[in-house]
C-alpha cells in the first residue's frame, strides 16, 4: 500500500527483449520513451530488484530518474514537519468544534425579509457565529422557530461542518388557482435552439439539462412585479446522445436447408392428427406452420406445415458479414429505443467493435454504437 514508483533509464542493445521480459512478468506500468538504445519506464519499488536481474541478463545499464510515492515521502519526512502536520490537525479538530456560518434555505418563493426575520430570532435565541456545537440542540431549536413563527409550515435544522444549516417552508396565504400546462426535458442533452413562443424560460441555448428537468414554468412577472399564469408553449432543440450494445456468439454450426415438403393436419381442441408422416427420426428438420383454418362454429382447425430438411455444416463466417449484422442489430435497438423520442436527424454515430477470440479463433463480437441527435426534447405536462 505505502510502495512508491520509481522512473528508470534504461540504456543497452537489446532493450526490445527487456522490455518482453518485464510485460511478461507484469513488472511494467508505463512506458514513457524509447530510442534505439534508451527507454524510460515506470515501475514499482517493490519490483526494482526483479528489474535490475533482468537487466544483468541483458547487459543493460539501469539509472533512476525519479522516486515518487508514499514511501519516499515519509522518508523525507523531519521532526518540525511532523509536529506542524499534527498542530494543523489540531486545529481542525478545535474548528470543528464551532459554528462558523449560519445558511439559510428556502425550500420555495425566496424571500429575503422572512430569511432576516429568521436571522433575527435565532440572534435572539444567542445562536450566532463562532459558537459551540453542543450549545446547538436541533429538535429544541425547530420547535422554538416553528413556535414564535406563525409564517413556518416546516423548519430543519442540520450541523454540518462548520456550518448551520436552517431549512423551511413557508406556509402559503392564498391558493394558486391556475395551473396551466408547464414544459419538461423528455430527454438529457445540450441545448441548440429555443424558440418561445409563451411562458416563462428557464434555461437558454448552450445549457445541459438532464431527463425531466422543467424548462419553460407556467408562471409569469409582469414589468410591475405581478405574477400572473400562462399555458407554457415553446420548441427546444437539443443534442441528445444514445448508447446501444449488443454482442455475437459465434456458433460452431449452422443450417443448409436441402429440401422442403408440406403435411396437412387436422386440429381437434388441442389434439393433433397429421395426415402423412414423411420425417423419420433421425432427420434434421424444421416445422414451419404456414396456414391454419377453424371450421367453425366446431373447435376444429386445418391447416398446412411446412418441413425444411437441413445438414449442420462447419460454420465459419467473416469478419464483414459479422459486423454487417450487428450494426443492423444496433439500429434496430436504437429505433426501438428512441421510438417515443422526436428525433429530428441523427447527426453522427461512432461504432465500437471489440473481437474475442479462442485459440486464434473469433468466438465473439461486441458491438456499441454511440448515437448523436439532434432532437425535440419539450414535452408538455
Amino acid at each position: 500500500m505505502c510502495s512508491g514508483k520509481l522512473v528508470l533509464k534504461v540504456e543497452g542493445e537489446n532493450l526490445n527483449k527487456f522490455l518482453n521480459l518485464l510485460t511478461f512478468n507484469k513488472i511494467l506500468l508505463k512506458l514513457y520513451f524509447k530510442q534505439d538504445n534508451t527507454i524510460i519506464i515506470e515501475i514499482s519499488t517493490n519490483n526494482y530488484r526483479k528489474v535490475t536481474k533482468i537487466a544483468k541478463r541483458i547487459n543493460c545499464k539501469i539509472s533512476i530518474l525519479e522516486k515518487n510515492g508514499v514511501y519516499f515521502y515519509l522518508r523525507e519526512l523531519t521532526l518540525w514537519k511532523l509536529i506542524t502536520f499534527g498542530l494543523c490537525i489540531f486545529i481542525l479538530i478545535v474548528f470543528n468544534q464551532f459554528i462558523f456560518d449560519i445558511v439559510i434555505l428556502n425550500h420555495g418563493h425566496t424571500d429575503i425579509f422572512f430569511d432576516k426575520k429568521i436571522k433575527e430570532k435565532l440572534y435572539q435565541y444567542n445562536i450566532k457565529p463562532i459558537i459551540p456545537k453542543y450549545k446547538i440542540d436541533e429538535k429544541i431549536l425547530e420547535k422554538k422557530l416553528l413556535t414564535d413563527l406563525g409564517d413556518l409550515m416546516w423548519v430543519n435544522v442540520k450541523k454540518e461542518g462548520a456550518r448551520l444549516f436552517i431549512e423551511y417552508v413557508k406556509r402559503e396565504t392564498t391558493e394558486i388557482e391556475n395551473y396551466k400546462g408547464q414544459i419538461f426535458a423528455a430527454s438529457s442533452g445540450i441545448i441548440k435552439k429555443i424558440i418561445l413562443k409563451s411562458g416563462n424560460l428557464l434555461v437558454k441555448e448552450g445549457d445541459t439539462v438532464v431527463s425531466g428537468q422543467l424548462l419553460v414554468d407556467n408562471k409569469v412577472f409582469s414589468k410591475d412585479g405581478i405574477k400572473y399564469f400562462e399555458d407554457a408553449n415553446a420548441q427546444i432543440e437539443a443534442i441528445t446522445f444514445y448508447t446501444v450494445s449488443t454482442d455475437f456468439t459465434i456458433p460452431l454450426y449452422q443450417k443448409e436447408y436441402i429440401s422442403k415438403s408440406t403435411i396437412p393436419y387436422i386440429k381437434v381442441g388441442n389434439y393433433e392428427i397429421k395426415l402423412k408422416n414423411i420425417v423419420t427420426k433421425n432427420e434434421n428438420c424444421d416445422k414451419i406452420k404456414i396456414k391454419e383454418y377453424k371450421l367453425s362454429p366446431l373447435d376444429i382447425w386445418v391447416g398446412v406445415y411446412e418441413i425444411r430438411r437441413y445438414k449442420l455444416k462447419r460454420f465459419i463466417p467473416t469478419f464483414t458479414q459479422i459486423k454487417v449484422k450487428i450494426i443492423k442489430e444496433c439500429d434496430k435497438k436504437f429505433m426501438t429505443l428512441t421510438k417515443n423520442k422526436k428525433i429530428l436527424n441523427v447527426l453522427s454515430i461512432r461504432t465500437n467493435i471489440k473481437v474475442i477470440k479462442q485459440k486464434g479463433e473469433m468466438k465473439k463480437i461486441e458491438c456499441q454504437r454511440n448515437y448523436e441527435c439532434l432532437e425535440e426534447i419539450g414535452i408538455k405536462k
